[in-house]
């Protein structure tokens, strides 16, 4: 496997759709070539122009070998086309939608040369000729049959077909290609060392808890397209009740009902109580055809406003969002029953009360689907009721947990109460336990492990959550983490690149790969809080605790 810069793709660019011809070209490189060679991934640079005006550069990839050189690519997704009469680059789009584009051969050719400077320029190499050369991957374009140009011949570029069968034959030829003992040299072991001064920082081989993350990322990837085979399972069922531990794959498999669903053409609804899971779900689904997502209660007031029979303004908030809101919608149901719709999904079922049901039994059309998903040991809420199985129901069990590693997925079976669930997962790291028997104590200890993580263990700080038991331990850890460099966020907002700082009750329903969990026994002593908290961290977990809530945390919750 080729070493790698970055070892891992960040976040922000896996989930960016238009990156995605990189990362796919990322992912076939590492495959395709030995440890020999250095593959630099999106490297930018400033540079200034024939002016004196400071620009910015990037190159895609940059392939270096000590024997062969170095080789400069581009990359670009889709369809290629090219209109002479405007000298203009256009990638095509799955949904046939055109985009200009810079010309990806003097993209190539320009980082080559400004790789090639700042090379010359280096303190840690002695300047002398090797081999340069520049090319371009279409990795999802058809055939070229011949040259496109003078300045763009056949081998030049590397298309769909090349792609996937001989990446590294491909490679191969662009580095050998014009390279003679008589007017060429090694790139040497100090041109790779002055590369990776250049264009990374310097690797080390220490252990690192960022590293087990990716590792752990990787294997739960892996096994995530098996949680859509209960959806074939329901597939003929009116009506499911799917009920599954934490980490089977509940929400995952809800969005995909979901997509299904409206991409069948069936209007169709997808609700929780949760705002901020409602808030993350509508971000994840938004502008998808015939599918609405939204929090309950927003639903309520939405629909209720829309049929022109609200809720009642003089009344509690208790008694708003516990029953006016709920009868409200039943109430637009009747008035207009063509808003109802054919499919409708409810996450984290178990938050719903009785009189909640009822209301979303009015909301779905004749003939219609239902599906619930729910895990009764994640019931937080008092009010909570069991409603649902007086809506005829066929109850479907996921037994599977593909989000938590084994030792996660052990420490939190120690306040579950139910069905065995098998851990499907890699067995990760042990949970971290810090004691801290004071709040203020707890607080420090807890600020103290988010640096380590970011600072230390490279963990990034969109990977990670610090979860506490009410609002006023928010604050406090707010307060004291006030000036840090770490972007923090909430729940609801849950910005990709910082961390959440939040509580247990609002997490609920979501998840992060490292999660810092300060306890306060007084406000977490029960088994469902303790098993949500412990179930929200996929990969690593430190629970900041007391010797005493060590223990129960430990040893498992008492009933009460």
């Amino acid at each position: 496997m080729a070493i790698l810069w970055p070892r891992t793709i960040p976040r922000s660019i896996l989930e960016d759709s238009r990156r995605s011809a990189e990362v796919r070209v990322y992912s076939q490189l590492a495959k395709a070539l030995d440890d020999s060679f250095s593959v630099f991934y999106t490297r930018p640079w400033v540079g200034l122009d024939r002016l004196g005006n400071e620009i910015d550069g990037e190159c895609d990839f940059l392939i270096a070998h000590p024997t062969h050189g170095i080789l400069a690519i581009e990359v670009k997704g889709g369809g290629i086309e090219f209109d002479p009469e405007r000298d203009q680059w256009i990638s095509v789009d799955r949904g046939n939608f055109p985009h200009k584009i810079k010309d990806p051969v003097a993209q190539a050719r320009s980082a080559k040369h400004e790789i090639r400077k700042r090379l010359k320029n280096s303190r840690r190499w002695n300047p002398r000729f090797i081999h340069e050369a520049q090319g371009v991957i279409f990795p999802q374009s058809e055939r070229i049959k011949g040259d496109l140009g003078p300045d763009r011949p056949r081998k030049l570029f590397c298309c769909q077909g090349e792609f996937y069968t001989d990446l590294r034959g491909w490679i191969s030829r662009r580095m050998n290609e014009g390279q003679r003992p008589q007017n060429c040299e090694d790139l040497g072991k100090d041109g790779m060392a002055a590369l990776e001064e250049l264009l990374a920082k310097p690797f080390k081989l220490s252990f690192v808890i960022g590293a087990a993350l990716s590792e752990a990322a990787e294997d739960f990837q892996a096994l995530e397209p098996s949680q859509y085979q209960i959806l074939e399972t329901i597939s003929e069922v009116p009506r499911a009740l799917i009920r599954g531990g934490a980490g089977t794959g509940k929400t995952v498999v809800a969005i995909e009902e979901a997509l299904r669903s409206a991409a069948a053409g069936r209007k169709t609804l997808l609700t929780c109580h949760s705002r901020p899971l409602a808030t993350n779900l509508e971000r994840k689904l938004k502008d998808i055809e015939n599918l609405t997502v939204a929090g309950f209660h927003a639903l309520c007031g939405h629909i209720s406003r829309k049929a022109g029979v609200p809720p009642p303004s003089n009344i509690s908030e208790r008694e708003l969002y516990e029953s006016a809101l709920p009868n409200a919608l039943y109430r637009a149901m009747e008035v207009q029953p063509a808003l109802k719709w054919d499919t409708i999904i409810v996450d984290e079922g178990q938050d719903f009360s009785a009189d909640w049901w009822i209301a979303i039994d009015a909301c779905l059309s004749h003939g219609g689907h239902l599906r619930v998903f729910m895990d009764s040991n994640q019931r937080v809420y008092e009010r909570a009721g069991n409603g649902v199985d007086d809506l005829s129901v066929v109850p479907v069990r996921l037994s599977r947990n593909l989000r938590n590693t084994k030792n996660i997925h052990s420490a939190a079976s120690m306040h579950y109460s139910g069905p065995e669930i098998i851990a499907d997962g890699p067995d990760g790291l042990e949970v971290s336990w810090i004691n801290a028997e004071n709040p203020d104590a707890k607080l420090e200890a807890a600020y103290r492990e988010l640096r380590r993580l970011v600072f230390k263990e490279e963990v990034a700080p969109g990977d990670i959550a610090v979860l506490v038991n009410g609002p006023a331990a928010r604050t406090g850890f707010l307060e004291r983490s006030s000036g840090t460099s770490i972007p923090l966020t909430d729940a609801e907002t849950m910005a990709l690149e910082d961390v959440v700082v939040d509580t247990v009750r609002r997490f609920k329903g979501l998840e992060r790969p490292s999660i810092i969990l300060i306890v306060s026994g007084d406000e977490m002593d029960g088994r469902e809080l303790a098993y949500v908290a412990f179930s929200r961290a996929r990969a690593y977990l430190c629970v900041v605790s007391s010797q005493g809530e060590t223990k129960w945390l430990s040893e498992g919750l008492q009933d009460t």
